[in-house]
């Protein structure tokens, strides 16, 4: 008995450690007989599915279809009832386009609208280049050059815009005022003189144009265009010019819808056309967005960057058509090339287009439905008013689908003065009628200028895509030839929207910033910074007192 009290007390003396380590034992063994037994459950339902996985891939190698017959049925269904929905657009668009596109048949004679009606697609009808017996009468042609001629200035109208350039190109080297060289006539000469043409009276009326556009820009845009001014154009010729005509009347609608009512500079939305561009002088891009205050350079207020700079500021200035670049087609191209463009917004060659208008390929449905014009608009407005040039670009009967917005500030903003009409401001701070002198903005009042007459007015531009529907063709759709192997490359041409380009530009950090710079002071005159065209949103600036 003794010898039992003994072993207990040793017992309970390390009863702890031993029923720790029969615990322990216990649970190890548990887990290694759970564990194999999920394993070996594991790797039979493993071996399980992809025997399942090999039978079923063996069974789709060996069936050229589908194997239920009434999926096939109810599939086909589905596509016939989409095609005829598709279709169905298609026609509408067509139709209400062909109430758009129509040949004044009063301003030209009833056997040359009956000669060039329902020539859509043209490309289908006359080919390049075109046989002279293909060639449409002489007459006719001849009938067209002085109609356009003459239509301009009712087109101007429409945007109640005077149209002041002469439509036979000329070759003065650009020098004479009407060209465009205004200088940004609002060089102090005067201001409120009711003598100069377009100044607002003592009684508050503007006996000018509603919205002004220079004979510069006009300039710019017949060469852009009618380049074959100066000749009797071709068939082709006559169509595309045709085309731009409706374009740009649609152009100057919106203008005329942004602005309503107005009847005075003061109440209208929209004050300058600045450019218009159609077809392939149309040239968009992401921009840039600079550091506050850079691109000024040597006080020149330029703001741009010489690769982004567009030349059509040089044809506002009178420059390429005085120096004999009025920038006519070469003798044989083809009106057609790089007029338009494909669903990735480049452009294309007319043999290209005229390949896709005759083939019956899945790849060439895009253009066989309908062709894309670029187009865009550079506008001086008030800049609570973009939404609205917007709202009337989307639901223009001819409607403009905007792919890019850009709002800079005044090409004047940054020294006032002599605005030369393309962001060239040279900082003169002319003021002749303040008797400031050649102030050559090297500070103090004289480089100041006058106050804006519209304070809130910012360089507008709209770049977008307007669509020439083609009649409609269910065979043009080519449902019968897509399949396995073309769907992926059919998806892969479509562009996503809202993605965004890769950019390496450099855009400003925090870090960029002097945070011991002091602020500025808030009673100072408000000097906007100088300002980069190319950026994609106006600088910031003070408000400026009245």
């Amino acid at each position: 008995m003794d010898k039992v009290k003994a072993q207990l007390a040793i017992a309970m003396k390390y009863g702890f450690w031993i029923g720790s380590a029969v615990v322990f034992l216990g649970s190890l063994g548990i887990w290694w007989w759970t564990t194999s037994k999920l394993a070996t459950e594991s790797a039979s339902q493993t071996a399980k599915i992809k025997q399942d996985i090999q039978t079923v891939a063996t069974v789709e190698g060996e069936l050229p279809s589908h194997p239920n017959e009434t999926s096939h049925i109810e599939m086909n269904k589905l596509i016939a009832k989409r095609q005829g929905e598709v279709l169905e657009s298609w026609k509408l668009l067509y139709d209400r386009q062909r109430d758009i596109l129509t040949w004044p048949e009063q301003d030209l004679t009833k056997d040359f609208v009956d000669e060039f009606r329902d020539l859509i697609p043209i490309e289908v009808f006359v080919e390049h280049p075109t046989l002279e017996e293909d060639e449409k009468e002489i007459t006719l042609r001849a009938t067209y050059q002085r109609y356009i001629k003459n239509a301009l200035p009712a087109i101007a109208e429409i945007a109640k815009a005077k149209w002041t350039a002469e439509f036979e190109a000329t070759a003065n080297m650009g020098m004479d005022m009407g060209m465009g060289m205004d200088m940004g006539m609002g060089m102090g000469m005067g201001m409120g003189n009711p003598m100069m043409p377009g100044m607002v009276d003592i009684s508050g009326d503007n006996s000018g144009p509603l919205v002004r556009w220079s004979a510069g820009s006009q300039s710019s845009l017949l060469t852009d265009l009618f380049p074959w001014r100066g000749s009797l154009p071709t068939t082709l010729e006559v169509y595309y010019s045709q085309e731009n005509l409706w374009m740009l009347k649609q152009m100057l609608q919106i203008v005329a819808e942004v602005n309503g009512e107005a009847r005075q500079a003061y109440q209208a939305k929209i004050h300058e056309i600045v450019k218009i561009g159609i077809g392939s002088s149309v040239k968009s891009g992401a921009g840039k967005i600079s550091k506050p205050g850079e691109g000024g350079g040597m006080g020149m207020g330029m703001g741009m960057e010489m690769e982004d700079y567009d030349m059509g500021g040089m044809e506002e200035m009178g420059m390429m058509s005085g120096m004999g670049m009025e920038g006519e087609m070469m003798e044989g191209a083809d009106p057609a090339d790089n007029r338009y463009v494909n669903v990735a917004m480049e452009p294309i060659e007319g043999s290209a287009l005229r390949a896709a208008l005759n083939s019956d390929s899945p790849s060439d449905v895009a253009l066989a439905v309908a062709k894309r014009v670029p187009v865009m608009m550079s506008l001086k407005m008030d800049q609570r008013a973009v939404p609205d040039l917007l709202a009337a670009c989307g639901s223009a009967p001819l409607m403009v689908q905007v792919t890019q917005v850009r709002i800079l500030p005044p090409s004047g903003a940054a020294a006032g003065g002599m605005d030369m009409g393309m962001g060239m401001d040279m900082g003169m701070g002319m003021g002749m009628d303040e008797g400031m002198g050649m102030g050559m903005g090297m500070g103090g009042a004289a480089s100041q200028g006058p106050v804006a007459e519209f304070p809130l007015d910012m360089n507008v531009e709209i770049y977008g895509l307007i669509f020439i529907y083609n009649p409609p063709d269910p065979a043009k759709l080519a449902i019968e030839k897509v399949n396995k192997e073309n769907v992926d490359e059919l998806i892969e041409d479509v562009p996503v929207a809202g993605k965004p380009e890769e950019s390496t530009d450099e855009l400003p950090t925090p870090q960029d910033t002097d945070p011991a710079e002091p602020a500025p002071d808030a009673t100072a005159p408000a000097t906007p910074p100088v300002a980069d065209p190319t950026t994609t949103a106006p600088a910031a600036t003070e408000p400026v007192a009245n």
